[in-house]
Parts: structure tokens; C-alpha cells; sequence
């Protein structure tokens, strides 16, 4: 699913999303701004997201939190965004308490299931960090104008 805006396409599901600033593409002024506009309509009129990390969060989770925050605030995630950034905080401290115990484990068989929850884990730990909106990429896919189509003449049709 590509996007056109200002004659030219912009990535759909099969690209990440660069912000503007960020982005090496050759785009008109016409693209540029229709990228702006689409960055600002992702963030605006929604509250910041709070600096210090929910209680019910783990210290790993907590952790998480205070070190991607920051970051965050200067892209698109907002206060509407936190469910999804504390499932992401509490999914990667599971991750990184499997890392340990699987560093701690010298059993095969044992190891085996440790890397089986991991994987899940790793997979739960990128949909939370893709999911609705977290991601600069879902949050621009949503808010992208699309390009309004002109309603064709007869003498568009027939090639005057």
C-alpha cells in the first residue's frame, strides 16, 4: 500500500517510515511539507508522556521506561501511547530476565526451553514496539494525507 502525496509515493507497509528530518529522499517542497504535516498531526494536541515510569512496572521495566522516555518525546508517542509503552517496558524486562537465566543454564534440554519462551518474548517485545502507534512509522502510515484524485474530463479521456 503506497501513499502518493505531491506526485510522488511515499513508503506504505512495505518501508519504514523516516521523519523528515531523518529522511535522504530527494522530495519536493510540495512532499516535504505534506511529510511536516503528517509529523504534526501525529503529535499534536496530545500530553507528553510522563517522565517517571508507572510503580506496578518491574526495576528492569522501569529502567526501560526512564531510558526511552526521553527519546520518545521527540517523536509522535504521547500520554494515549502508555499501555503500549509499558506492555513494551515490561515485555523487554522479561526478555532481559530470560537473557540472564539463560546464561545461568547449562542443561540442553533446559536451555531449549528457555530460548523457545525467549523467541516468543523477542516477538511480543517488537509488537509492542510496532503496535498501534508507538512506532514513528504506524503512527505516519495513519496520518498521511492521501492525494485527492481530480475527477477526469471527457477530453482528459479521450486525450485532448
Amino acid at each position: 500500500m503506497a501513499i502518493e502525496i505531491g506526485g510522488g509515493v511515499m513508503a506504505g507497509k512495505g518501508r519504514k517510515y523516516k521523519v523528515l528530518e531523518q529522511s535522504e529522499a530527494n522530495l519536493t517542497k510540495q512532499q516535504q511539507e505534506a511529510k511536516f504535516n503528517a509529523e504534526i498531526l501525529a503529535s499534536d494536541g496530545y500530553k507528553l508522556l510522563q517522565n517517571s515510569p508507572p510503580n506496578r512496572l518491574s526495576g528492569v521495566a522501569k529502567a526501560e521506561w526512564k531510558r526511552i522516555v526521553p527519546d520518545l518525546k521527540n517523536l509522535p508517542v504521547r500520554a494515549v501511547d502508555r499501555a503500549m509503552v509499558e506492555q513494551y517496558c515490561f515485555w523487554y524486562s522479561q526478555f532481559v530476565d530470560l537473557s540472564k537465566r539463560l546464561e545461568a543454564v547449562d542443561d540442553v534440554d533446559d536451555r531449549m526451553k528457555i530460548l523457545g519462551t525467549l523467541d516468543k518474548v523477542s516477538k511480543n517485545v517488537r509488537s509492542a514496539a510496532s503496535e498501534i502507534g508507538l512506532t514513528v512509522d504506524s503512527r505516519m502510515r495513519m496520518n498521511v494525507p492521501k492525494k485527492e484524485e481530480k475527477p477526469k474530463t471527457l477530453a482528459d479521456k479521450l486525450g485532448f
